[in-house]
């Protein structure tokens, strides 16, 4: 940034201050030792953004505002960390052939050219302010924005490798000391996941490049591009550290693995699956040490938490918690189990695989590779005298009629299945066999769920909602909504996409004897959801939109993740 004097002159031309504020300025700069700059915008003389265009148009430059637009993964990748941290200079977006690089002091040309000769790019220097510059070098330095870190490992392996990652025959080298060059990378994408708080690592090859995309509160994101040349043995070290086969590129594999960061144990789950451009991982991330969440963190509107936890305080009976893969299901469950634990209650399940260890319960693996299925589990269990049963999932009519007659007998079973809404189990079930009076006296209820994403409060902006909006609050809700509802922006804090973190939403169903009755008798489903929303039971849609008037998450986000029937079946049925 400019020197005091400099800057003195430049807010004086611009007659953005008095000579009566600049003196005033000075002086407390030189009581609290701070710079002019900063001292203006702390005492609020002047606004960061209004300070940075006016030095900016002296210097006929570009202002670049760091903390409205953060630097671009891909940016990143351009200029070596070291070199970054030498010239204090940021590389920040990338436009066609020219990249863009934020400085503090335009009058510094050879930093330019620095950034030139090492990008092999054109590029044009914008202006950052100094602290926020300084505080995102220092961010890349200590590896805690993804994406420079990654660049130096793979740089240093592209040089490091140079013709060894094959043979003249063009078979890859598969020994452990073959993919040394790669681990940096490997470890560097892990740490940066975990960080992340992502939930899966993509690496996705794609002819003339490899991708790689880390899902971050449900959704992909793009994080890095690896050299085509390093995906074999990127692949290779992913398959060391999981024990799984090598020299196997024909067939899909499954494995699992457990790294540790910081002091923290993290399992991961491997799968590679062969495609047309080679072999595509997804490694699954479970932090066994994250803390399990309670019933009241989950996100239940207060009726359905209500319901769902006198569901789970019955002696016997089935329920099951529904919704696709993702949708916080066996995290339910969890948190279901920790709620009626009570130290004189004898709890056991049986998972494949065991997520999360819980104290004071007994938790089982499947392994279906030896034969022992949930179905053979389940009946192992109920020889140990259980009165709690937790079963992963309902995958098939062996392990649902188990489940059944578990419940039937004085057992309380807890399980999953996978089906778009509450009233969907009852003919998933009988689809797949089960009789329609063990299921009505069996089932005490169903829940499903979705996770929605919350939106980022540092930015999100609120609007009135149009016409179109007031009709699915009517339709859904009953009513319309006055006051402003909130869309999502983008900020550093939530990494420019709008959303931090996710919350459930739910339907709960609880099966009374009209419910009973009419599964019994094999009612179509139209005729179950009339009776299972009657009163105020709320449908999922209706739950989700709540949120939406409560400011949680976007109208948006719930449109992506709940259907929204113009005309909902229950409403039409139970009028």
């Amino acid at each position: 940034m400019a020197h005091t004097s400099d800057l003195a002159r430049i807010l004086t031309a611009q007659r953005l201050l008095t000579p009566e504020q600049l003196r005033e300025a000075d002086q407390l700069s030189t009581t609290t030792r701070r710079r002019l700059g900063q001292t203006l915008i702390d005492e609020g003389f002047l606004s960061e953004d209004v300070l940075l265009r006016a030095l900016a148009s002296q210097h006929h430059i570009t202002p670049w505002n760091l903390e409205d637009q953060p630097p671009t993964q891909e940016a990143l990748t351009k200029v070596p960390v070291e070199a970054c941290v030498r010239y204090r200079m940021l590389p920040v977006q990338v436009r066609g052939d020219l990249l863009l690089v934020a400085i503090t002091d335009p009058t510094q040309t050879e930093y330019l050219e620095a950034a030139r000769a090492l990008s092999g790019m054109r590029v044009e220097p914008v202006l950052a302010y100094d602290d926020r510059l300084d505080e995102l070098l220092l961010a890349l330095q200590q590896g805690r924005i993804v994406g420079g870190e990654v660049q130096r490992h793979v740089t240093q392996a592209m040089s490091e490798i140079g013709t060894r990652n094959s043979s003249p025959d063009g078979i890859t080298d598969v020994t452990e000391e073959a993919t040394r060059p790669v681990v940096g990378i490997v470890n560097q994408i892990l740490q940066d996941a975990i960080r992340l708080r992502a939930s899966d690592i993509h690496i996705e090859p794609f002819g003339e490049r490899v991708e790689v995309r880390f899902r971050v509160d449900g959704m992909l994101r793009k994080m890095q591009e690896i050299p085509t040349e390093l995906h074999p043995m990127l692949v290779t070290r992913v398959k060391i550290m999981a024990e799984l086969d090598v020299v196997e590129y024909r067939v899909p594999q499954d494995g699992r693995m457990t790294v540790t960061l910081g002091r923290r144990a993290i399992d991961l789950r491997v799968s590679v699956l062969p495609n047309i451009h080679g072999q595509r991982v997804v490694l699954r991330i479970l932090d066994r040490q994250a803390s399990l969440r309670s019933l009241s963190d989950l996100g239940f509107s207060d009726p359905n938490l209500a319901r769902f936890r006198s569901l789970i305080h019955k002696p016997y009976g089935l329920l099951l918690v529904t919704g696709p893969t993702g949708s916080g299901k066996t995290t339910t469950l969890y948190a279901a189990l920790q709620e009626v634990r009570t130290g004189s209650n004898n709890i056991m399940t049986c998972e494949d695989p065991v997520e999360y260890a819980i104290p004071g319960i007994a938790q089982s693996q499947v392994s279906e590779k030896i034969g022992l299925t949930f179905a053979q589990q389940l009946r192992a269990i109920l020889r140990q005298d259980p009165d709690i049963i937790l079963v992963g999932e309902i995958r098939d009519a062996e392990t649902a009629e188990t489940a059944i007659r578990a419940s039937m007998t004085g057992h309380l079973v807890l399980s999953t299945l996978h089906c778009n809404d509450a009233i969907g189990a009852v003919p998933r079930l009988l689809d797949m066999g089960i009789d329609s009076t063990l299921l009505s006296s069996s089932l005490i209820g169903v829940t499903a769920q979705r996770l929605v994403r919350r939106l980022c409060d540092h930015c999100k902006t609120p609007t009135l909602p149009d016409e179109a909006t007031q009709a699915l609050f009517v339709t859904h809700l009953g009513h319309r909504v006055e006051s402003p509802i909130f869309v999502p922006v983008g900020c550093p804090a939530c990494h420019g996409s709008g959303y931090r973190g996710r919350v459930g939403v739910h339907e709960v169903v609880t099966v009374d004897r009209e419910m009973e009755h009419l599964i019994g008798h094999r009612e179509s489903a139209d005729t179950l959801v009339a009776a299972a929303f009657r009163g105020d039971h709320q449908p999922m849609a209706g739950d989700a939109l709540s949120r939406v008037v409560q400011g949680v998450t976007s109208l948006a986000e719930v449109s992506r993740c709940v259907f929204l029937a113009e005309d909902p079946t229950f409403l039409r049925l139970a009028a």
